[in-house]
């Protein structure tokens, strides 16, 4: 796709075939190694400065509903002094939302390009907000099982988002810097904007991120003392009933001394002397606080 942007061309291409490099290379001699890589996705997001054009690796992340977390789009600059080659490998949202936009000249659209992608991991973060708020009003609802699946599975989120998103900031920079070399003291404060769009994310991110980790360890505060409390609960009773199975089995001896036994009613005494004491060992703890 070829579009007139004011006084700069757009030329996006998705999947570029080998027609679509051999067009490139006639009409921006291209070197033969960035065409090589342009075959498919890079390893690397990086920025090279040539004689007449940029070369730009872009990562962003997109949220994947299906795996429940972000993962990893890339997009390509090829940069002129009048024209902005775009190269993607799989059909993105955030493009076609820019077609309506212009510019007068490279420097500008590049500008709109990449801050609509910065907008738009603004906007995907929005599904972490939303996440962030339900684990936030499920405490103290005793949900503490069902809020750590989703703590996890947020956490995993997040990172995943923050390790693609790092990397924008050397990126940004070290566009401002090649930037700056190719278009002149003009471009700073369009590529300064640009990084400072990026440090909002970035801040964004980093607050969720640390309320999340509040989250994590209330609610693990809130496992550990029903775990604490039945285990409270499970000592005082092995407490309780561990005198009166040694009574039991005491009396249980068959042997000539063992005393109340062979006497009329013996079995109801032993029972009601074990009743009792375990009634008053009962209301003791309750009164103390320990049951």
């Amino acid at each position: 796709m070829t579009k007139k942007r004011g006084g700069a061309e757009w030329i996006d291409i998705l999947r570029p075939s080998k027609n679509d490099l051999d067009q490139l290379r006639k009409r921006f001699h291209i070197h033969p190694v960035i065409l090589h890589e342009l075959k498919e996705p890079s390893a690397r997001p990086r920025v090279e400065a040539y004689d007449n054009y940029i070369y730009l690796i872009y990562y962003f992340p997109v949220y994947d509903r299906n795996e429940e977390t972000s993962r990893r789009s890339e997009i390509d600059f090829i940069i002129t002094k009048n024209a902005a080659v775009t190269v993607h490998y799989e059909p993105l949202e955030v493009l076609s939302d820019y077609k309506k936009q212009t510019a007068e000249n490279s420097l500008k659209l590049v500008y709109k390009i990449i801050e609509s992608l910065l907008d738009f991991e603004e906007r995907q973060l929005r599904h972490i907000r939303e996440k962030v708020e339900i684990v936030g009003n499920e405490l103290f609802k005793d949900k503490e099982k069902e809020v750590l699946k989703k703590v996890s599975r947020l956490k995993r989120d997040i990172s995943e988002y923050r390790i693609i998103v790092r990397h924008q900031g050397p990126i940004l920079e070290s566009l401002l810097r090649r930037g700056t070399r190719f278009w002149g003291t003009d471009a700073q404060p369009y590529l300064n904007d640009l990084i400072g769009d990026h440090l909002k994310v970035i801040n964004q991110l980093e607050d969720y991120r640390e309320a999340v980790a509040d989250f994590e360890d209330t609610n693990n505060q809130l496992m550990d003392l029903k775990i604490n409390a039945v285990m409270k609960t499970f000592t005082t009773l092995s407490f309780l009933t561990f005198p009166f199975m040694l009574l039991a089995a005491l009396f249980s001896m068959n042997t000539r001394d063992t005393p109340i036994i062979g006497l009329p009613g013996a079995f109801w005494i032993i029972f009601i002397f074990m009743a009792t004491m375990m009634i008053t060992l009962t209301i003791y703890f309750k009164r103390k606080g320990w049951f």
